[in-house]
């Protein structure tokens, strides 16, 4: 199986790229994959959550975020030892690591929210994929609406301006959900709690970890 490197950014802080890296991480562990997390974040969520006391993260997180223009090239030694690499990629375009990132990804999954914020910030991060796909002919794009609430109309409404942005809305929608800040606090994902919220936080990560590996078969 060929290396897929997978980014999860966003312009914004605050859409839960972490959550989703560590978690799109955990389902494909959990399918029997060798998996990388990549923290290119320099508030390093990631290995704060994997270093917390009994961690129950089973995979290897790395630090690359003081790699700068160069993490592509810290990315490379590990293609051969991995069937994916996921990147927590900053919470910035105009930050190298970025679009560096995109040039050797994939796919990128960009997490959003209904706050009107994160559409606006993702019409920038657009243009910066449109950028990198014209050097990278392989890499796909896709929207993951994240910290969802059904009820409210700004969840509802979303879908048609993104649509307009030229990328496709992943299916599956990842609701907000308490058990992700407790599993973050435990060192765990939610794949590996046993409680009612933490059963359904579950299948819909396994779900949203199938249509990205459909995506890139």
């Amino acid at each position: 199986m060929e290396t897929e490197i997978i980014a999860v950014t966003q312009q914004k802080g605050g859409v839960g790229k972490s959550t989703i890296a560590m978690h799109l991480g955990a389902a494909f562990h959990e399918k029997e994959k060798k998996v990388l997390l990549v923290d290119a974040d320099g508030q390093n969520t990631l290995i704060r959550w994997s270093s917390t006391a009994k961690s129950g993260i089973l995979f290897p997180v790395v630090n690359l975020a003081e790699a700068g223009a160069q993490i592509h090239r810290e990315i490379k030694k590990f293609i051969n030892d991995y069937d994916f690499i996921i990147v927590d990629c900053p919470p910035s375009i105009t930050e190298k690591i970025s679009g560096v990132v995109l040039l050797a990804a994939s796919i990128a999954v960009v997490p959003i929210s209904s706050s009107p914020a994160d559409y606006w910030s993702s019409v920038g991060l657009v243009k910066l994929i449109l950028q990198a796909q014209t050097m990278n002919k392989a890499l796909q794009a896709v929207f993951l609406l994240n910290k969802t609430d059904k009820r409210r109309m700004l969840t509802r409404e979303l879908k048609r301006p993104l649509e307009k942005l030229g990328f496709p809305l992943l299916k599956t929608q990842i609701p907000t959900r308490e058990c992700y800040k407790q599993a973050m606090a435990l060192g765990k994902t939610v794949l590996q709690m046993s409680d009612r919220s933490a059963q359904l936080a579950g299948a819909e990560i396994r779900a949203c970890a199938n249509e990205i590996a459909a995506l890139l078969k």
